[in-house]
């Protein structure tokens, strides 16, 4: 007995992320999950290409709101009657996907510029019947089982490719420059380029479209296609600045954010720090000619200019954080310091003359001086008796028994 060793990598369980709605529903009180009664099969996340949940729950988002989009244009274009069921995304591989892929299906490829792999398109029959009597202007939802005719493809090549931009827009405009070209219908074909094994990673929708019942819409991708998209979109989220104007007034005042300015860099060596002393001069490597740097938040830099405002440091802003070249304007006069009331007047009304005040002269004398001045002009010599003495009686007086002397 001989065993025939496997080649190429082995088949895989598929992952599915699901949204059922209300019609999908039906009476959710008496609404009970299926049971699985068949035994789980652990899929291996192998190679590349293959979409990490969070990933595939990203791109379930970005397609329900491309879908919810895409009924709305058709309800106010073609005044169809439209309702959504249920929505799926969906990770295998490129044979599991087509293998229970029946009925009649209008199978699209759509062309994107900047990737070589194909994305396809799936449009049940009876969805795209509609779609085409109403773009024509009819009503008529007879089911057709046979291949469109070129007619019938022009007509809905042009309505769907009027409704691609709405993908892009999904997809935070990644996917630039997309159209769409019929394959084939009603039946499907795969395509010989692809590898059976490669991953596949489908998004569909049930959707009724006029009087129909639920019919899908699928859209399938690459792996590593998929993965390149959401990486962009991703990145384009993480780069997209913040609309605070739709916020209430009271929680963006109530909003605070951390601003920071650097005046400069420098480098010292350990021998430099280690003679530092109290008073020494540091000097930076910017030049007094180019703006500072100020961060707002953690990401956003401003470019501006050092100064000086209500006597605290300011910083002006000269630049934002795309410019490249830059140059300071001169500086700003210093703000005037505020003046007292009445020369705030004086100011107001120049032609107003203020007399000016009159400082008195300084006097050289000392108080020992002014007080015996003050006492000569107010002594009165006539009230002098017969027991005061003259200077001359007083000279001749000896000195101990002149008056006042010390006993």
């Amino acid at each position: 007995m001989t065993t025939e060793k496997q080649t190429g990598k082995p088949e895989i369980g598929a992952q599915k992320r699901v949204i059922k709605l209300a019609p999908a529903l039906g009476d959710w009180t008496t609404y009970k999950p299926p049971r699985i009664l068949v035994k789980k099969v652990k899929s291996g996340l192998y190679g590349f290409d293959r979409l990490s949940k969070k990933e595939l729950t990203l791109a379930l988002t970005i397609h329900y709101r491309f879908i919810q989009q895409l009924l709305k244009r058709f309800k106010a274009d073609l005044d169809l009657a439209v309702e959504l069921s249920q929505t799926q995304m969906e990770q295998t591989t490129y044979l599991s996907f087509f293998r229970p892929l029946t009925g009649s299906f209008v199978q699209c490829r759509l062309n994107v510029p900047d990737f070589s792999e194909p994305i396809f398109f799936f449009l049940e029959q009876s969805n795209a019947n509609a779609i085409i009597n109403y773009a024509l202007g009819s009503i008529d939802l007879e089911p057709i089982n046979r291949a469109l005719t070129e007619a019938e493809k022009i007509t809905l090549t042009t309505a769907l490719n009027e409704y691609l931009p709405l993908l892009n827009e999904a997809f935070n405009q990644t996917l630039n420059g997309v159209n769409l070209n019929i394959i084939s219908s009603p039946d499907v074909i795969m395509d010989p380029t692809v590898s059976h094994t490669s991953t596949l990673a489908a998004f569909s929708a049930d959707i009724s479209l006029a009087d129909n019942p639920p019919a899908k819409l699928i859209i399938a991708y690459p792996g590593y296609t998929l993965k390149k998209l959401l990486a962009a979109h991703q990145e384009t989220e993480d780069n997209k600045s913040l609309d605070f104007s739709r916020l209430p007034a009271k929680l963006q005042a109530a909003i605070t954010v951390s601003v920071s300015a650097i005046l400069g860099e420098t480098t010292l060596t350990a021998t430099e720090l280690q003679q530092f002393e109290v008073g020494d001069v540091v000097t930076l490597e910017a030049d007094t000619s180019e703006p500072i740097t100020a961060t707002v938040g953690e990401d956003f830099k401003l470019f501006c200019q050092p100064g000086l405002k209500n006597k605290k440091l300011a910083a002006r802003v000269v630049g934002l954080q795309e410019t490249t070249d830059i140059e300071l304007p001169p500086p700003l006069p210093p703000e005037p310091l505020p003046q007292p009331p009445a020369e705030q007047e004086a100011a107001a009304n120049p032609t107003t003359e203020m007399p000016a005040a009159e400082m008195p002269e300084p006097n050289p004398e000392t108080e020992e001086e002014q007080f015996e001045d003050k006492f000569d002009e107010n002594f009165d010599e006539d009230i002098l008796d017969e027991d005061f003495l003259t200077e001359e009686q007083t000279a001749e007086i000896p000195e101990d028994k002149q008056p006042g002397s010390a006993l």
